[in-house]
């Protein structure tokens, strides 16, 4: 219970109360402004973002081309290595039926125990089991099959032997692009 001020006392001011008052609305002016300052920043950025831009010049356009093999001038996009070197073995064991050996030969001239296609599973891994073979194997027309457990540089080394003993240029003929390339 509040006790009742005498006559001739005066009530206590709340000045402590007054000034927390006058404290936050300075604190928030104070926000506010900081906040107007930072949303007009951010919608001036806003802006530069989504200005329409001015056409482009008559500079040539680069278009990005792979991964995967220009055959004959046809791109064909594929998502690994190991289906770029498949299908060009196909293309070629399948257009050239006449040079299977030759490209066979080829190829085998740069694996010291390894022959990178042949007639048969036993045949492409000596040594191996029938299972492991044709998990790393696959057919590229009906009596060929392909090593498929090969790296990058070493499909690098063998396609353009065969592409060469099958009679095209590589470069030319055929190219691969091992990843995305930019071209004009």
């Amino acid at each position: 219970m509040q006790a009742q001020p005498t006559p001739n006392e005066q009530p206590q001011f709340p000045i402590q109360e007054l000034e927390q008052i006058e404290s936050a609305i300075q604190a928030s002016q104070r926000w506010i402004a900081t906040l107007q300052v930072r949303r007009a920043l951010l919608t001036a950025e806003l802006d530069r973002l989504t200005r329409p831009q001015p056409a482009p010049t008559s500079a040539p356009q680069k278009t990005m081309i792979g991964p995967g093999l220009e055959y004959r001038g046809v791109m064909t996009r594929h998502w690994n290595y190991i289906d770029i070197h498949i299908d060009l073995l196909q293309r070629l064991w399948t257009e050239f039926p006449d040079r299977r050996e030759a490209m066979a030969q080829a190829m085998g001239c740069y694996g010291t125990t390894r022959a990178y296609v042949a007639k048969s599973h036993a045949e492409l891994f000596p040594g191996q089991s029938i299972a492991w073979a044709q998990r790393y194997s696959r057919q590229l027309v009906p009596g060929w099959y392909a090593d498929t457990n090969l790296n990058r540089e070493r499909m690098r080394r063998i396609l353009p032997a065969a592409v060469s003993a099958a009679g095209l240029k590589w470069g030319e003929d055929v190219k691969t692009f091992w990843r995305a390339t930019p071209v004009r």
